[in-house]
């Protein structure tokens, strides 16, 4: 083989070569380029629920003007006295813009990570997080003044119409709160940054991932409901009780409606403005549940909605000097071989099954052979101001020991509900009479199970989400007492 062989067959192989990695290269490019598109059903979207009578509030009192500076009434000489300033503060409609922007979210999920800590050292700590994405969408309710002269522009007599427009773009300034039900806990969500570019390598999202703050400093622009792309975030917790299998995420800063009332009986000059006044938010919840322990939590799987089961209590029992985990399963489940599963249950408490510290609070598993009567089908009515339990059975004509019998956990004798309180009322499935409009809430027909499930929660009805309206001050920082923790004040509902 000549020289000039040998060199024309280099030439070809490295011609070869040179092709194949720019095919590599172009085809990295494509895939980078290209959108990744989610499977079916791993996404849930909640749409905004923008309502018309959230642009309006009854009239009321300004009470800044009419309670704390009353000394501001006054009867001019030549002009109406509901022409000045007192007479104005008087039963007031206040309107507002109201907008909404769409919930995308991904399964609720957990992640090992290491968390750098203040010693300087990383601790291995097990992160519960949810990714999600918001869109605008546009379709904001505007309120917008009749052209006509009634009332000379007071706005206590002016005539408006709602009407739909659409922005530019909004923000999102997102409130997280995790609240765990059964061990009654709150937690804000926490800024974790180590925890965020392994969270994005395992979600795989088309899209940067935007932590709470970088979240509300970026604009949020109109997009079509096809096409449109959305902002991406993520929403991370440490330190989560990991007993916690029945919980709820509070979403604020989703929509800008509001409502309030004052509660101020006797304001002063000097008061802060809205002092007494006391302002909900209009606040998404969403509702999950875990079937799971406090050993593996990463692979415990978390599911949307409400659970088909009741969350029966637990036995907790404080140890003493001489107990040992036998003693224990045979005191309070009637078996020795039952110890293993105590320590399992405790095994965030307990270092070995051999040792049992003095004072410490162990739980029991929950007896498997229990039995409830909690499919007996029922009917919910929401009591009204002044109905008592002998009122509500005539409107049913049931006996009121009939509805005693199936609130009995709710109703100690002689208790009258509460106005707002989900009464249940028993029913009898051959017998019912369904009305014309059988989708109304009040003629849906739950079990004593279900009630109890939604009253766990704090639900009106069995769904898996719903809009409620909580205080302002209802996720705060820190609480006082614990100031350690990110433990917050329960949510006023």
């Amino acid at each position: 083989m000549t020289m000039n062989t040998i060199n024309n067959v280099f030439a070809k192989r490295a011609c070869v070569a040179i092709a194949m990695i720019l095919a590599l290269l172009s085809t990295n490019v494509r895939a980078q380029n290209t959108k990744r598109v989610l499977a079916p059903g791993v996404l849930t979207t909640v749409a905004p629920a923008i309502e018309e009578g959230e642009t309006y509030s009854a009239p009321a009192d300004l009470i800044e003007i009419s309670k704390a500076r009353a000394h501001l009434k006054w009867r001019p000489n030549f002009t109406a006295s509901t022409r000045t300033l007192f007479e104005r503060s008087l039963q007031v409609p206040l309107r507002r813009n109201v907008w909404g922007l769409e919930f995308t979210f991904k399964p609720f999920r957990m992640i090992e990570v290491d968390i750098p800590q203040a010693s300087g050292k990383m601790q291995r700590k097990i992160i519960w997080y949810m990714v999600y994405r918001v869109r605008y969408l546009g379709q904001e309710v505007h309120f917008e003044a009749q052209q006509d002269n009634i009332g000379q522009a007071d706005p206590r007599y002016t005539r408006f119409n709602n009407i739909r427009k659409d922005a530019q773009f909004r923000y999102l300034i997102p409130y997280f709160t995790l609240r765990s039900h059964l061990q009654d806990k709150e937690y804000l969500d926490r800024l974790i940054p180590s925890a965020r570019d392994e969270i994005a390598g395992v979600e795989k999202v088309p899209g940067r991932l935007l932590n709470s703050v970088e979240m509300a400093s970026t604009k949020i622009p109109r997009e079509d409901a096809e096409s449109g792309k959305g902002v991406w975030g993520v929403v991370t917790w440490e330190d989560i009780d990991p007993r916690t299998n029945f919980f709820s995420l509070y979403v604020q800063g989703l929509t800008n409606a509001y409502r309030y009332k004052d509660t101020a009986e006797n304001p002063q000059v000097g008061d802060e403005i809205a002092a007494g006044r006391v302002i909900e938010l209009k606040t998404l919840q969403l509702n999950f549940y875990r079937p799971g322990d406090t050993i593996e939590l990463t692979k415990d799987n978390i599911f949307y909605g409400l659970p088909n089961a009741v969350p029966r209590p637990e036995i907790v029992y404080t140890t003493e000097p001489g107990d040992n985990l036998k003693s224990l399963a045979k005191r309070f489940l009637s078996d020795e071989s039952r110890a293993l599963e105590i320590y399992q249950l405790n095994r965030d408490v307990l270092s070995t099954p051999n040792k049992l510290p003095v004072g410490t609070l162990i739980r029991f598993p929950r007896n498997n052979h229990e039995r409830y009567n909690d499919l007996e089908p029922v009917r919910l009515h929401t009591a009204k101001a002044g109905e008592t339990l002998a009122s509500i059975s005539q409107a049913y004509d049931i006996q009121v020991r009939d509805i005693q019998r199936v609130n009995t956990d709710y109703l100690t004798n002689g208790e009258e509900p509460t106005v707002g309180a989900l009464v249940m009322i028993p029913v009898n499935l051959n017998r019912l009479n369904r009305p014309e409009n059988a989708q109304k809430d009040i003629y849906k027909i739950y079990t004593l199970r279900q009630v109890a499930i939604m009253r766990l929660y704090g639900m009106n009805k069995f769904s898996k989400n719903q809009w409620i309206y909580t205080g302002m001050n209802s996720p705060v920082f820190r609480t006082a007492e614990k100031p350690e923790t990110t433990e917050v004040q329960p949510i006023n509902k």
